[in-house]
């Protein structure tokens, strides 16, 4: 597995075609991007399996999300999609202890998600912890996790 990681709109390409597979033509979102996507503070984050694309991710300090404070070392983690198949290998969780590692060496000390709620089981898996109210998004319940890093 190799991954690669990368800010602003070259690095966001790749990203792109995953998050479109899985979240616009599997999961029938229809505002699936926005201009942080390419904001210079965007890290995109891919993962490859024999030069096949096959995930993505991204983190991002809290400036660039408008639900919550930009409190120092805050960060935000989300848009994980594995392609469907190459899901069940362990990939999404690959995905996110590499981008904790991006995080905390550019400063984050802790690192919040916007999780669909069936993703939430996942994320209490690796250490997240629920807070605040069930949200739908688009028409997705989600709710915000976070974990100290």
């Amino acid at each position: 597995m190799e991954i690669t990681f990368g800010q602003g709109a070259e690095a966001f390409e790749d990203a792109a075609a995953v998050r479109t597979r899985v979240f616009v033509e599997e999961q029938g979102f229809k505002n699936e991007f926005g201009p942080e996507d390419e904001a210079s503070e965007m890290i995109h984050v891919t993962l490859y399996g024999d030069g096949v694309l096959l995930g993505c991710a991204r983190v991002f300090p809290a400036t660039l999300e408008p639900a919550l404070d930009d409190a120092p070392g805050r960060w935000v983690f989300g848009r994980l999609a594995v392609l469907p198949e190459a899901r069940k290998g362990g990939l999404g969780s690959l995905l996110l202890a590499e981008s904790e590692r991006i995080a905390r060496e550019a400063g984050a000390t802790e690192m919040h998600l916007h999780a669909q709620c069936s993703a939430q089981p996942f994320y209490a898996k690796a250490g997240y912890a629920a807070y605040g109210p069930v949200e739908l998004d688009e028409h997705v319940e989600h709710q915000w996790m976070a974990k100290a890093l």
